[in-house]
């Protein structure tokens, strides 16, 4: 017994779509290409390779300050019983993890 597949306009739409885009993608491609894109750095990366490194370095410095004067703020919240010092802890606890994992996701 076989079984016959009646497609909808819905797919033929779909994967019309679908070879369209890919089409697409492939015409950015070789046009980056084109412009000189080939996957190799050009001459003058190394400076802002060590400009961005320095800028890193100093974001981190700022990050650890902030991160130590935010958990001694904190801890006295808690120390003098602030009802909303568990609120502020999250928050700076969220913001933690998204300044860690930042690069992460970038990239």
């Amino acid at each position: 017994m076989t079984t016959t597949r009646i497609r909808s306009p819905l797919g033929y739409a779909l994967a019309a779509f679908s070879a369209a885009y890919g089409v697409l993608v492939l015409a950015h491609a070789d046009a980056l290409r084109a412009a000189g894109l080939n996957g190799n750095a050009p001459a003058g990366a190394g400076a802002l390779k060590k400009f961005v490194d320095l800028l890193t370095a100093n974001a981190l410095w700022a990050i650890g300050t902030v991160a130590v004067l935010a958990i001694l703020l904190i801890g006295g919240l808690f120390f003098f019983g602030h009802s909303r010092a568990g609120d502020y802890a999250a928050k700076i606890a969220v913001g933690a993890v998204i300044i860690v994992s930042a690069p992460g996701l970038a990239a």
